[in-house]
């Protein structure tokens, strides 16, 4: 007997404490939201400039209108929400949800709160009571449970005024039993709240006078004669106190009624305990003699490969979606450690020396026009030896730079003396009509790039960009510092080319055997230095010319 009774108290004293989280958090945390917004210093003052009757600017209205929105937001929400008063001291009018504008304290329908408000103590923070609301002679009066909360940041009150029997029904309804029944004590001992109607009369008992006296004396506790009589009947009182709310709730539970229930939970909880506990065994039986066959089969497959001996195809047939993706892993496992090591060895010496092939390579058709021109310009002997003479001079250059140490990088300094050589001859070769501009950031000068990065995109506008009218030929070559990289762009006036034309074009680049080895040459060399992102960009328009680009990083991961 005294174990049960220990489990009755036990129970009631959690349910209890379910009641009070259910209770603070349907009361407690609106009145706490509404007054830590009110230490944003935007709504504070907008609130104190709207009961001054003093103007509102814009931003003000604004905010104002927020707060009210959101003042008015918690009648909508929740059906018990009778009205809710916001309220600084000293003023003629305060905000009201239930005409969602503001309103006069003399002229209002609903006076008293304010009379409590005043009444109490300067130490209480939450003071609740119950009083009745009539909002017309005519209507009937609304009896409602106020929650007084006393301002943090301002000098004021919030009232949150909540119908009695509506709520009534939300606190019947977080209860743990139904045979459990909840009283409502404000800090003076006077019930507020009653979840069931059957406990109308309790406030004449005995008990009801002993809890009003402890409640005056600050005791949150009912002492040690808990179980009392009403009624002839026995109940376990027990009594909670919520610092957040200043309310007492003491609960009420019937003794028979709650050992009937315990009665039904034991053999429910014992009965799905025992059915449990069964599954529980078969299934650890059935998956763990499973994954011990598969981890047996694992254990076979990888000491064969590590003697070396070949691997065979003797996993059993897959019967389900986890056999099929474990005997998948483990086969593509296999087939792949014997093959990574030689293949990514393989795939890194053709890659290098493939660079080193490209990097070699130097286009004859240029040698070729370049020889022509000079022996053109040698059989007419009309006086121009300084330009043959130049001619020789600057293809000297570009073939000692094109053809010394290849594999070895050179600055963009270096880079833009050879191009300035080639283009010199270029200017030869089409009789004074190539102008170039050069656009080149300072800060890069000295950057390492690899050998003949430029010239690659300048012979392709002269061997494929002049326009057929024989005009001026202008070429500008841009070179900007971008932080992290180096953008260029080489830009010419020819013919241009069409759509189609431009996706055959990045076709051929794009393909490792294409014989071209121009354009091609450049873009390989890019993408296998620097990966993909920085392969080359072409933009053209048939009669309006050619822009080709590309981007390098500045500080160069393979230096």
């Amino acid at each position: 007997m005294h174990s049960q009774r220990a489990s009755v108290e036990k129970e009631s004293v959690k349910s209890l404490e379910s009641f009070e989280d259910s209770l603070e958090a349907s009361i407690y945390n609106m009145g706490y939201q509404l007054d830590t917004l009110m230490s944003n210093s935007s709504f504070s003052l907008a609130f104190k400039t709207m009961l001054d009757y003093r103007g509102l600017s814009h931003s003000d209205l604004t905010t104002f209108n927020m707060l009210k929105y959101l003042f008015n937001s918690y009648e909508a929400s929740y059906s018990y929400i009778h009205s809710v008063y916001m309220y600084l001291d000293g003023r003629e009018r305060f905000l009201t949800s239930d005409t969602r504008q503001i309103a006069n304290v003399d002229t209002y329908f609903d006076r008293e709160w304010l009379d409590e408000y005043k009444s109490m103590a300067e130490d209480e923070r939450v003071y609740t009571d119950h009083r009745w609301i009539q909002r017309h002679s005519y209507a009937e009066p609304v009896e409602v449970i106020s929650i007084f909360y006393r301002m943090t940041y301002m000098d004021g009150v919030i009232v949150i005024n909540i119908d009695k029997s509506e709520y009534g029904k939300l606190l019947r309804s977080v209860l743990i039993s139904e045979n459990q029944k909840v009283l409502l004590y404000n800090s003076k001992g006077d019930i507020i709240c009653i979840t069931d109607p059957e406990l109308e009369d309790f406030e004449a008992s005995v008990i009801n006078e002993d809890i009003k006296k402890r409640i005056q004396g600050k005791e949150t506790e009912l002492g040690s004669k808990k179980w009392v009589k009403l009624d002839g009947k026995y109940y376990f009182a027990d009594m909670l106190y919520s610092e957040y709310l200043n309310l007492y709730e003491v609960s009420v539970t019937s003794r028979a009624q709650l050992m009937e229930d315990l009665r039904i939970y034991i053999i429910m909880a014992v009965v799905i305990l025992f059915v449990e506990i069964i599954l529980m065994i078969l299934l650890a039986y059935i998956y763990t003699k499973r994954n011990f066959s598969y981890i047996e089969e694992c254990v076979d497959v990888f000491s064969a490969a590590e003697r070396g001996e070949a691997v065979e195809e003797r996993f059993r047939s897959a019967d389900d979606e986890y056999s099929l993706i474990f005997n998948n892993v483990i086969r593509m496992h296999l087939n792949n450690s014997k093959m990574q090591m030689d293949l990514l060895e393989k795939q890194h010496e053709a890659q290098m020396a493939q660079m080193n092939a490209l990097q070699l390579q130097i286009n004859p058709h240029f040698i070729f026009n370049t020889l022509q021109t000079l022996d053109f310009e040698a059989i007419k002997k009309e006086g121009y030896d300084s330009e043959v003479h130049r001619m020789i001079q600057n293809l000297s250059m570009v073939v000692k730079y094109a053809l010394s140490e290849p594999t070895r990088d050179v600055t963009i300094r270096m880079e833009l003396e050879y191009l300035k050589a080639y283009l010199e001859i270029q200017n030869i070769r089409f009789g004074g009509n190539v102008i170039t501009y050069f656009e080149v950031d300072e800060t890069i000068y000295e950057c390492k790039v690899f050998r003949l990065m430029l010239q690659p995109v300048l012979e392709n506008c002269f061997e494929h960009g002049i326009n057929n009218d024989e005009g001026k030929i202008h070429v500008k070559v841009k070179i900007f510092d971008r932080g992290d990289e180096i953008t260029v762009f080489v830009v010419d006036n020819g013919r241009g080319i069409t759509g189609d034309e431009l996706k055959k074009l990045y076709e051929k680049i794009n393909n490792k055997d294409s014989r071209n080895i121009g354009l091609t040459n450049l873009n390989r060399r890019l993408i296998l230095r620097y990966g993909e992102d920085h392969a080359l960009k072409i933009r053209s328009k048939a009669g309006f010319g050619t822009e080709v680009s590309f981007s390098v990083p500045k500080n160069d991961p393979i230096q």
